[in-house]
């Protein structure tokens, strides 16, 4: 979603359907992605929603140190610092099973010729 348009927040109300905060570039996308939200068809509830403008989109935080990161709108993850601490202990953990693998099988070849 954030292909290079600017993103905003919006709050969307509808009558039947309560209030929803989305992200989107524009009041029409806005109601598009409220009715998402809402699981029912655009052409349903586009009439009767009231469509505000709150702000600037924020900035996805990372989940592990909670630190802004990238453009608005893009999907909320971790951010590149992490995703290498992250991938640096999943390869850790790997090798650390790969070797305990060769040790427990020395060990059950030397039980069984007991």
């Amino acid at each position: 979603m954030s292909g290079g348009a600017k993103l905003y927040r919006f709050e969307v109300s509808h009558p039947d359907y309560g209030t929803v905060i989305v992200t989107s570039i524009g009041p029409d996308s806005a109601t598009n992605e409220a009715a998402k939200v809402w699981g029912v068809p655009w052409r349903e509830v586009a009439g009767y929603c009231r469509v505000t403008k709150l702000g600037t989109a924020a900035r996805p935080r990372c989940r592990r140190c909670h630190s802004e990161y990238g453009q608005p709108g893009d999907p909320k993850a971790y951010c590149p610092a992490c995703l290498d601490i992250l991938d640096r202990r999943r390869r850790e953990a790997d090798r650390y099973a790969a070797e305990n693998r060769g040790r427990d099988r020395e060990r059950r070849r030397r039980e069984r010729e007991e």
